[in-house]
C-alpha cells in the first residue's frame, strides 16, 4: 500500500475516509405536529405561569432544533497515520490514546471510540462509515490496546438525537 505523507508531525497516511458529522433522520408529519404542539403548549404554560425565562428558553430550543433538523451534516475527513489518528481538525497521537474500541452493538454501531488521556474529553467517537472494521482494528492494534468502552448516557443520547 502506498503511504501518502501529510507532514512529518502527522506521519504517513495508512488509511483515510470521510463520514458525515452525524446520521440524518426524517421526522414524519405526525411527529413534527406532535413536537410543535408540545413546544407551543410548553411555551404557553411558561407564559401563563409568568415564567418569561422558561418561555424564551423553549423558544430558543425550538429554533435550534429546527435549524439542526434542516441543516445538512458536514462531511469530515479522518485518517489513521503512522503517528496517530487524524479526526477532522484534531490529531490524536498514539501516545495520547490509552485504548480503542469499535462498537458493534446498537445504538453506537459503526463508531470508533478512543479513550484519550484528556481531562475534559476522555472519549472521542469517530464514525467509521462503511469501512471494514477488521482493517481498522488491524492498523490500530499495532499501536494501541483494544478494550471495551462502556458508552455513557451522553453517548447514547448523542446518537439517538443525531447530534
Amino acid at each position: 500500500m502506498e503511504h501518502r505523507s501529510l507532514s512529518p508531525y502527522f506521519g504517513s497516511i495508512l488509511l483515510e475516509w470521510s463520514a458525515p458529522e452525524h446520521d440524518t433522520f426524517e421526522l414524519g408529519q405526525k411527529s413534527q405536529i406532535i413536537v410543535t404542539v408540545a413546544l407551543v403548549l410548553t411555551i404557553a404554560w411558561a407564559l401563563y405561569t409568568d415564567s418569561p425565562i422558561m418561555a424564551i428558553t423553549f423558544i430558543l430550543a425550538g429554533i435550534a432544533g429546527y435549524l439542526l433538523h434542516i441543516a445538512e451534516p458536514k462531511t469530515y475527513h479522518f485518517a489513521i497515520t503512522t503517528r496517530g489518528i487524524l479526526a477532522h481538525n484534531e490529531f490524536y497521537a498514539f501516545d495520547t490514546v490509552q485504548s480503542f474500541c469499535i462498537h458493534t452493538d446498537p445504538p453506537l454501531e459503526g463508531l470508533l471510540s478512543l479513550h484519550t488521556r484528556g481531562r475534559l474529553v476522555s472519549h472521542v467517537h469517530i464514525p467509521l462509515s462503511d469501512l471494514d472494521q477488521s482493517t481498522i482494528r488491524l492498523y490500530l492494534r499495532e499501536h494501541l490496546r483494544e478494550e471495551p468502552h462502556d458508552p455513557s448516557m451522553i453517548d447514547i443520547l448523542e446518537k439517538l438525537l443525531h447530534i
